[in-house]
């Protein structure tokens, strides 16, 4: 199957991703690439293998395989990944300019739970859970969107519960994002499980008010202090079941901080979700068995691009394409090149 590069979605510390289409007369299928140069590409190929080891839930994004390929002379490696065709978990809070009702974000607040139990028992601490990290996809129950955890590149893998960053290098460059950082991240640079439970309880109380936590905050001096010095106010205004469900997420001592499992099971979840769900949903993550292996150190798919910069002539033979077409494009910058792509043996 052919496919090409549409345009830009975005840019980030990994590189580009683009939304990518086969190459056929009627484009049925969508896909999000992550590329990066070659020798600039090792995060972005140490996701990949994270998520070929987080295969087999509904709750964490789909990699479908990965392929380096030659694109404006220069060998790029790229990462196939599922559309979210409804954007990100901070777009439906911020961009909609509704305030989410209790029902609504325990109902994402599930999804994203299901999402981090399976993370941690598969041996992964996600490390930068944001709303931007959590992608959306229409089409889910009772009128709402189902939502999965993406942006793997700075997770870690926790052989015990702890895992400790104790080189002052190390804890001068943060793991995530300082917003969504947990106190024993900021003080002490432990990285374990805990931290992506109060990232967690962040995401939700920015749900419930349409607010980021510590919004009060100048600069990152102030944002620190706060976090390493004081209680994350919870609203007066939440139902009780929200503030309790609120203060095991935030809990400053991740010793008692509860873990995901543990809030599935709290009534703030249970009062809109079945409880056999819930049970069937942590007992079988979502067909573990029978997975075809979508990532692996061998390529599974090559990509060839015949696109040269500023109309030159076409340096390959190609059956592929003569011209580039025209499209609408509004998220990319204008001088973003159309790039084309052929994958082959590409399984989806």
């Amino acid at each position: 199957m052919s496919w090409k590069k549409l345009k830009l979605l975005g840019r980030g510390s990994y590189g580009t991703v683009s939304l990518a289409t086969p190459l056929t007369d009627y484009y049925t299928l969508f896909a999000a690439v992550k590329s990066a140069e070659d020798d600039r590409s090792s995060s972005l190929r140490v996701e990949g293998q994270i998520l070929h080891a987080l295969r087999g839930s509904d709750y964490v994004i789909k990699c479908f395989g990965e392929d380096v390929s030659i694109e404006n002379g220069k060998k790029t490696y790229n990462l196939l990944l599922e559309y979210a065709a409804g954007g990100t978990l901070h777009d439906l809070i911020h961009k909609s300019q509704t305030v989410l009702g209790e029902s609504e974000a325990a109902y994402y607040a599930f999804q994203i739970l299901v999402g981090i139990c399976h993370v941690h028992r598969k041996g992964f601490i996600h490390c930068d859970l944001k709303p931007a990290n959590i992608l959306v996809f229409p089409g889910g129950q009772h009128g709402l969107a189902n939502v999965k955890l993406a942006d793997f590149g700075l997770s870690l893998r926790s052989e015990t519960n702890t895992c400790w960053d104790t080189s002052l290098k190390k804890r001068r460059r943060r793991r995530g994002t300082l917003l969504y950082a947990a106190p024993e991240s900021v003080v002490c640079g432990i990285q374990d499980k805990a931290v992506d439970i109060w990232a967690f309880g962040c995401i939700l109380l920015e749900m419930l008010t349409a607010k980021r936590a510590w919004s009060e905050c100048k600069n990152k001096n102030e944002l620190k202090l706060k976090i390493a010095h004081e209680k994350l106010e919870i609203p007066d205004n939440l139902s009780n079941d929200a503030k309790d469900f609120l203060s095991k997420c935030l809990d400053r001592d991740h010793n008692w901080r509860w873990n995901a499992e543990m809030l599935l099971n709290h009534s703030f979840i249970t009062n809109y979700v079945n409880k056999k769900t819930i049970h069937e949903l942590i007992q079988r993550p979502f067909g573990d068995a029978g997975l075809k292996t979508l990532v692996s150190l061998e390529h599974l798919f090559t990509t060839t691009s015949f696109y040269y910069p500023h109309n030159s002539y076409l340096r390959e033979s190609s059956s592929i394409i003569t011209s580039l077409p025209e499209t609408n494009n509004n998220n990319a910058t204008g001088d973003e090149p159309l790039l084309w792509m052929n994958f082959r043996n590409l399984h989806i």
